[in-house]
């Protein structure tokens, strides 16, 4: 399966395709996860925005990379999702290494910071991320901190 990978500042995306994005992340984060709370934040305006779709243009995956001093000090990014059609084909791990690959063009210098469901704790860590502190309730859904702080080969 061909994913076509593209970047996007906010105000490169499309009403349409915005919508696209929000109705996926709601279905993700709020229908399944859950977790009631306001999914499209003032941060989508201050992020970059992947979006994977397959060679016939369905939306497969997308994830946000926060710029630094909006969320936190450094590029975050999270927002993560895979569309359950694509799920269980390695996307998770494609869309996380396309935003390390971002962070370390855009942000050279910089840590990366998550906020990782802990869970995935591992998976992170294959990434070489780090834990900080305390896991934490976030809407529901326990979370911890976690920093990437060496340029991870990707």
């Amino acid at each position: 399966m061909e994913i076509i990978w593209i970047w996007k500042r906010f105000e490169d995306i499309s009403g349409k395709e915005m919508h696209e994005i929000l109705f996926e992340r709601q279905k993700v984060f709020v229908v399944e996860q859950k977790c009631v709370y306001q999914d499209a934040d003032e941060l989508d305006r201050h992020s970059w925005h992947l979006i994977g779709r397959d060679s016939k243009g369905v939306l497969a995956a997308y994830a946000r990379i926060t710029f630094p001093d909006t969320r936190c000090e450094e590029p975050s990014f999270g927002r993560i999702l895979t569309v359950q059609s694509f799920r269980g084909t390695g996307l998770g791990r494609l869309i996380i290494q396309n935003c390390i690959e971002k962070c370390n063009i855009e942000y050279p210098d910089m840590i990366i910071h998550i906020s990782a469901q802990t869970y995935l704790i591992k998976f992170y860590n294959d990434f070489g991320f780090k834990s900080l502190g305390q896991p934490y309730d976030d809407e529901g859904v326990e979370h911890i901190d976690m920093v990437l702080t060496q340029k991870a080969k990707v």
